[in-house]
This record gives structure tokens, sequence and C-alpha cells, in this order.
């Protein structure tokens, strides 16, 4: 919106102080929507984007222009990195030998859909043992506690699920697949000692993996986001991302290739093999 001279509409941040900003659109003026289909689509609209218009759009004259893409392409960033990283208010680095892991376990521990994308709990521990050197690993997650669960434990997790996403059970894995996987995942991890960091709140969470130098994740964009902000110098993310969206909906955020950025992971490391691979 900058580099093209346009008002931004977004949402509020109250823990950093922004205030939301809607920009209405003249109702009077004809209004054609569109919509990016592909990151590819996206990239060419930004390298080029008057001849895009040009063949996309032939023969229209646009006063405004309502742009709904899916941003989740490390390219796009990349050049302005240090610009970015200004806009947030900076975190003092206290944790410079040790290693924050950050998972999602709720939602993701019992939905279908995030099922498709489960890395092996053993895939964690070679990458953390041949990648990392630290002292204590702290981990970052959503659930309650990082501990051996039950049954009741999971149930739980679907309830307050079900209610906050209005779900039906059908999307749920069955129970005791997610008891299996997440005691397996305390099981590999166990040797390192893991400590269980609870923050207040998310924002809390998301400045506590800022404020490490070593960080690592599977796909999850907001500790990407944490780890591209926070300028860590070691950080390893899930390079095949999201497999389970399949090649065409999947993103490339697991391939950034930031300064002390690495890929770990590959195909073969998940526990349900996405059909074409």
């Amino acid at each position: 919106s900058e580099y093209h001279n346009l008002n931004y509409s977004h949402d509020a941040i109250p823990e950093l102080g922004i205030k939301k900003k809607v920009y209405k659109f003249n109702k009077n003026l004809k209004t054609i929507k569109f919509k990016a289909k592909s990151n590819l689509e996206a990239k060419k609209y930004d390298k080029d984007h008057q001849k895009y218009f040009q063949k996309e759009y032939r023969g229209y004259n646009f006063d405004f222009y309502s742009f709904i893409f899916y941003f989740e392409d490390y390219t796009l960033y990349k050049p302005y990195l240090e610009k970015i990283r200004l806009w947030f208010p900076s975190v003092k680095k206290n944790n410079k030998e040790d290693l924050v892991l950050h998972f999602r376990l709720t939602n993701r521990l019992v939905w279908e859909t995030h099922y498709k994308n489960f890395v092996k709990p053993e895939a964690y521990r070679e990458v953390i043992k041949f990648n990392f050197k630290f002292k204590r690993l702290f981990i970052v997650t959503d659930a309650e506690k990082w501990d051996y669960v039950n049954k009741k434990d999971i149930e739980n997790i679907k309830k307050k699920i079900a209610i906050q996403y209005k779900g039906n059970p059908t999307q749920f894995i069955p129970t005791n697949v997610s008891v299996k996987f997440m005691n397996r995942l305390v099981d590999n991890l166990k040797e390192f000692n893991p400590i269980l960091y609870n923050g207040k709140s998310m924002i809390d969470d998301f400045n506590f993996i800022r404020s490490f130098d070593q960080v690592m994740f599977k796909n999850s964009t907001f500790a990407w986001w944490a780890s591209v902000l926070g300028n860590a110098l070691k950080v390893g993310a899930f390079g095949p991302w999201k497999p389970g969206k399949g090649k065409k909906k999947n993103r490339n955020l697991g391939q950034a290739d930031f300064p002390g950025w690495f890929s770990w992971g590959e195909i073969d490391d998940l526990m349900n093999k996405p059909k074409g691979h």
C-alpha cells in the first residue's frame, strides 16, 4: 500500500497499540472484485502490475482497488525485513544460549485437516539433536500443559474447539489417535527436559519467541513472524510447510532463505503421506 500510495484497511492489534482502520469505498462507482488464485499470480502482479491489469482488465479505468490476496510468500517480504522490524516495539534478547520450540496443540491436535500434516515426533528429536546447540529447551504452545494426555484431556479440547469454531464432530480425528500422537511427542522430547512457557497472552508468547536467537517450529505463521521480527540468528522451519493442502494451495514459508534460516523435514517425515507424493 505504501509502494503504490494506497489506503490500507486493517484490524486492530491492541497489544501493540495499533488501532483498527477502515477506508470505505465510494458505492457510486462500479466495483470489480478480483482475487489472486495463487502466490504465482500475486507475484505476477507485484512484478509488473501495469501489464497484469492491461491483460486481465483491459478497457477498465480504476479509481479504487481492493486486493484480496493470500500473502504467505516470503519473497514478498525479503527486501523489506529491516523496515518491517521497525514497525514493532523491540524486545530484549534474553535467551541467546537456549532454544525455543513452538507447537500449536489444540485445534491442530484434533482436527482432521491438520492430521494430514502431522510430523513424526522422531523427526523433531533428530532435528534438535543435530542442528542446535543449546543449554535449555523451552516450549511455547497453546496447550494447557506439556505432559502425557488421556482420552478425557483430548475430549475436553474437542469440546472447547466445537464451541469456539462451531465445529462438526466429523471434523475431528479419533480421540485415541490424538492421544497416541501427543504422548509420542512427549516421549521423544523428554531427553531435553523441556520447559513449558505459560504466557499470559498470545502477544506475551509472541514476544517470548522474539527474545530467542534460536527458534524451531513446524508450519506456524505465528512463530514464523516472531522469528522474523526477533531477527533470530538460527531458525528451523518445516520445509514442506502444509503438504496436506496439495501443491497448488501450499505456501513457501518453510523455504525462506533469510540469513541463519534452514528448512528441516521432508514428505517422508509425515505420519500421513499426501497423495501425489
